[in-house]
């Protein structure tokens, strides 16, 4: 993306020699431009950018649940490591936990 520009002065430095912007062939074709030279233009629509925008939301949504998640899962091997589920008060809350989630798909 780097490489493209609408600066006419640093055309030359990327190698593209002429442009015409916003116009098709046809309608230059229309208007009698006889340059044999062949023009390629570039139109993004409101729409792709848009969701380009929307894309990179939901990439930054999903980076932070994976730190989140990642933080969940370190909390609970060191719970796991100290014996905090080996209580018997933990180990019942945790199995009416599990019960509950069962009920609740069947």
């Amino acid at each position: 993306m780097d490489r493209i520009t609408n600066d006419p002065s640093k055309l030359k430095i990327i190698g593209v020699n002429h442009y015409e912007a916003n116009k098709s062939v046809k309608k230059r074709e229309k208007e009698g431009s006889t340059d044999p030279k062949k023009f390629d233009t570039v139109s993004i629509s409101q729409e792709s950018r848009s969701l380009l925008e929307k894309v990179e939301n939901l990439k930054t949504a999903v980076n932070e649940i994976s730190d989140t998640r990642n933080a969940k899962i370190k909390e609970v091997k060191e719970k796991l490591e100290t014996g905090f589920y080996e209580k018997d008060e933990i180990a019942e809350e945790v199995a009416d936990k599990l019960i509950d989630a069962f009920k609740n798909k069947a």
